[in-house]
């Protein structure tokens, strides 16, 4: 009996040691960014949390400080679109974090927001300025978005988050937190050894992929956008891809429409500001798409019943739909990337930089020729 029990102490002697090695080299490695941003969550891959969905669960505490912050929120056109350190640079009156998440809907952006919301109190709260990108492929219902067989149905990638490492736990009624959100960033430094070992399995799965394929990832970089021409062909799988993604023959969803009203009303309500980003795509995608006529009039709806509210502005780009600048049916090139991040710099600049009457019009249309 002693001897299993000295053995039992020197194997859990032994773990505790792998485990502090693990996390001491995580520090090594990725140390810890600056505890109060901003930060750039599209950079998720240079760091220990690899996703963007990761990243923006066990990094938002970043965002729990009484600074002004803009936070952009969307899907990946957000992300790819607007340059979180351009739009910085030409804005001196707050901190720009970008926590938009590639394949959100509506339902998964108001999750984004609420786990920010976490872990702030109501005086930082009221500091915040949620820019939300929005176009009409993000007007899907949850159980038709997230339907993979890999995943509970209507599951986003947050709630996979959620319940990766048990921070949550799955209730009939939802997700419950199992970890207190003020607790959040020691939990995160607990599975530091995890994450470090999640990423050298990464990082080993993309070196064989260059030897294989000559490629780290699928994803293309920047320069090789810029060189994409679309064809014809790729736009007509282009609109019968989002034809069976949407999941209705020709209008957005109606209850992401209310989830998104319900939203900006419960940021105006708690004191914080919205900016409300129509988000262009190419001009023949816009023409050939049966959702883009509801999607108008979903956006026409939500104008006319915020648009008055001093704590709301909107921002349209629909000038940018030269076919040519985009990379696909959805994502600008870089070059014109640049341009909406200085647009998205100018609308908050005049919004939240800026003194401006009570009356003043509260809808924003750039139209300027930057870059």
């Amino acid at each position: 009996m002693k001897y299993i029990l000295r053995q039992s102490a020197l194997t859990l002697l032994s773990f505790a040691f792998l485990y502090a090695l693990l996390a001491g080299a995580s520090f090594l490695v990725f140390p810890d960014p600056s505890s109060a941003g901003p930060r750039d969550f599209q950079a998720a891959g240079d760091t220990l949390y690899m996703t963007v969905p990761k990243y923006v669960f066990l990094g938002r505490s970043v965002l729990a400080n009484a600074d002004r912050k803009i936070i952009l929120v969307g899907a990946s056109n957000t992300g790819v679109g607007f340059r979180q350190k351009l739009v910085q640079s030409k804005l001196g009156c707050g901190k720009v974090s970008n926590l938009a998440m590639g394949g959100a809907n509506i339902s998964e952006v108001k999750q984004v927001i609420d786990l920010v919301h976490e872990v702030q109190t109501d005086q930082e709260r009221r500091q915040n300025t949620f820019v939300i990108g929005i176009w009409f492929g993000m007007f899907i219902d949850s159980d038709v978005k997230f339907a993979d067989g890999d995943r509970h149905r209507g599951e986003t990638d947050i709630d996979i988050e959620r319940y990766r490492y048990g921070f949550y736990r799955r209730t009939p009624d939802g997700p419950v937190a199992v970890l207190p959100p003020q607790w959040l960033d020691a939990g995160a430094m607990a599975i530091r050894p995890f994450l470090l070992l999640e990423k050298a399995a990464r990082e080993a799965r993309a070196g064989v992929n260059l030897v294989m394929t000559g490629r780290t990832s699928a994803q293309r970089t920047d320069d090789e956008r810029e060189r994409v021409v679309v064809s014809a062909a790729y736009k007509q799988q282009a609109l019968q891809y989002w034809t069976e993604t949407m999941g209705r023959p020709s209008d957005i969803a109606p209850g992401q429409v209310e989830v998104l009203k319900q939203t900006i009303q419960a940021l105006l309500d708690s004191g914080e500001k919205v900016v409300l980003v129509d988000l262009p795509i190419p001009a023949w995608h816009r023409d050939a798409s049966p959702y883009e006529p509801s999607y108008r009039l979903a956006l026409k709806g939500l104008l006319q019943e915020f648009g008055d509210r001093p704590n709301f502005t909107s921002m349209s780009m629909d000038d940018l739909d030269n076919d040519l600048d985009y990379s696909d049916e959805v994502h600008a090139k870089r070059h014109l990337a640049d341009i909406w991040s200085v647009r998205l710099a100018k609308t908050l600049d005049s919004f939240i930089c800026q003194q401006k009457p009570d009356n003043a019009p509260r809808v924003t249309t750039v139209r300027s020729s930057e870059g």
